[in-house]
């Protein structure tokens, strides 16, 4: 039987709220001391239940240990205490710019396509001019063009080093390709 979904909310009923800290404080203890196992660190938890003397606190791993964490804590400069630390809105704001460069990316990459696709369709003759386009569009299209004819020639002139010498890789490709190259010729020449 699979357990019940807990409600995140105040416990109203004395005896189960009692319980119910007492269990969740004896699983957050046993979880301090896993993390201070498995990853090195240094952890302390203080629980003091409400409504109960202080005698009741409940400290992990003791008393001594924790106020010596926490004595050093003090001592740290506050430029180091607080470099990592991150509120509501610290975070929301970190989220936003993560999204706002993935965006930007996106836009990115979306313009590029739709720049291969103009050149593409002009080659084939379903554009037959360039009326219509932003001067934003045709200079990426002119720059797009630029770097293809170079990656073009750049791979015309491996080609013909490749018969000489048995190279494998091709720049217009990015990687390679297989055998000696032989009986593809050389373009445009």
């Amino acid at each position: 039987m699979a357990p019940t979904k807990v409600c995140m909310e105040y416990i109203a009923n004395n005896s189960t709220r009692k319980m119910a800290c007492k269990k969740r404080t004896m699983g957050m203890m046993k979880k301090a001391g896993e993390l201070s196992t498995l990853c090195a660190v240094e952890v302390c938890c203080v629980v003091l239940p409400e409504g109960e003397p202080s005698s009741q606190m409940q400290v992990w791993p003791s008393l001594e240990e924790a106020m010596a964490m926490v004595d050093r804590l003090k001592a740290m400069p506050e430029v180091d205490r607080r470099r990592k630390e991150m509120d509501g809105e610290d975070y929301v704001r970190e989220r936003i710019g993560r999204g706002k460069e993935q965006l930007c990316k996106a836009e990115r990459v979306n313009r590029q396509r739709e720049t291969t696709l103009r050149i593409h369709n002009a080659m084939v003759g379903r554009r037959p001019n360039l009326d219509g386009l932003t001067v934003e569009q045709l200079t990426s299209i002119g720059w797009t063009t630029k770097n293809l004819i170079k990656k073009m020639k750049d791979s015309i002139s491996f080609r013909g080093g490749q018969q000489q010498a048995g190279v494998t890789a091709d720049p217009l490709y990015g990687g390679r390709r297989g055998g000696s190259g032989g009986g593809q010729g050389r373009m445009g020449q």
